[in-house]
Order: C-alpha cells, then structure tokens, then sequence
C-alpha cells in the first residue's frame, strides 16, 4: 500500500506540470496552473463569487499561499475581492468577466490533459477508474469528518 501512495503523488506531481505546460501553450492563458484552482471553484459557484474560506475549504490551500494567489489573480484583473453587503468583516472574491472567459481556455487544457492522461484506456477502464476514485475520496471525506 506504501507504494500505492508513491504512485499517486508522483502522478498529481507529473499532472500540475503537464497541466501546466499546456497552459503555456495556449496564447489564451492568462492565469498559471495553480491559480487554476480558486478560478475552479468560482466557476463551479453559480455567482462566481465565493469567500476565501470557502475557497481554502475547497483547494486545500494554506491561507498564506491563498492571500498571495488571490492578491496575483486580482493584479490579473481575473478576480475583484468586495466586501459582504451584511458582515463589512467578509469579503467575497468574484470572478471579472476576464475571470469567466478563462473558464474555456482552462476546460480546453483539461481536455487536452485528459487525453494524455488517458492514452491507451478503454471507456469502461475510465470509467471503472472514476468510480474507485470516487470511493477513495468518499472514504477519505468521511474519516476527516470523523476526526
């Protein structure tokens, strides 16, 4: 099982720098690999708007690298930050319409990324794959909510 683990991290590794080579290929990209996921879950939010815990929640990012990251994506002009209409104490981190229009270019790398990642497999292999992944993330899920 040890070495089940070595593969997974070296597969996310090799995955984040082909991700992000792709990227670079394409004359649209305006944002960097890692950046890609607080733009994820705001194109995933029905308002493109989310708070920034919700986006740690989300990412797994350290609220130190997400303060950057967030400061770099509005430097970008791809995210505004505004505060809540209620709590003055919240703020909200909204895509900009330069925010929204990268949602095709990232859903165009993925698809080139995905048919790299899955060269050689079957449907019913992707498919097959997909869903031990999935059980693998509902195990995990529920043992964090447990802890």
């Amino acid at each position: 099982m040890k070495y089940c683990h070595l593969v997974a991290h070296h597969i996310r590794l090799l995955n984040g720098r082909l991700f992000q080579k792709l990227l670079n290929q394409d004359p649209e990209a305006l944002y960097r690999s890692e950046q890609g996921k607080i733009l994820t879950v705001l194109w995933n939010s029905e308002t493109g708007c989310a708070t920034a815990t919700d986006i740690a929640l989300a990412t797994g990012l350290a609220n130190n690298t997400l303060t950057t990251m967030i400061k770099k994506l509005e430097e970008q002009n791809l995210i505004i930050i505004s505060p809540c209409g209620i709590d003055k104490r919240k703020k909200y981190v909204k895509l900009t319409e330069q925010g929204w229009s990268q949602k095709e270019v990232g859903h165009r790398v993925s698809q080139k990324l995905d048919a790299i990642f899955y060269k050689g497999f079957s449907e019913e292999e992707i498919r097959q794959f997909e869903a031990f992944q999935e059980r693998i993330l509902a195990n995990l899920k529920e043992n964090g909510n447990e802890a």
